[in-house]
């Protein structure tokens, strides 16, 4: 099995919108096969055939700047994944450590990277 990985939710609205951005060559990689997303509905199922169903997850992290970006962490740490891949700056500045959040996150998770897309597509020889 390859490197886990977790986009967040605007990776596929973004995958959508340009599927020959950023974006919608990190999701590309994932399902390694070219998709013609005519319909969302082909597209969802398309994104269920790869991803990783998790029913639930507990909650290991708490963001106070952006409490719905801790979602993505805690669906990366219950999954054991590597990296989550995104454009948000609260989840971004996560990886800076002259931060305190970010100093704080690299002490507690520091096998855990936040990436945007072209960080992630460069890491993949893309």
């Amino acid at each position: 099995m390859g490197t886990r990985v977790v986009f967040d939710c605007n990776m596929y609205v973004q995958a959508l919108r340009s599927p020959d951005g950023p974006a919608g060559r990190c999701v590309q990689l994932a399902l390694d096969a070219k998709m013609v997303a005519e319909r969302v509905e082909e597209f969802i199922q398309a994104i269920e055939s790869v991803a990783i169903v998790l029913d639930g997850f507990p909650e290991m992290f708490r963001y106070d700047r952006d409490p719905d970006d801790a979602h993505y962490v805690n669906l990366a740490l219950a999954a054991e994944a590597k990296l989550i891949v995104s454009r948000d700056r609260d989840l971004l500045d996560l990886m800076d450590l002259t931060k305190p959040d970010g100093a704080e996150f690299h002490r507690n998770f520091p096998d855990l990277l936040i990436v945007d897309p072209i960080q992630f597509l460069r890491g993949m020889g893309q």
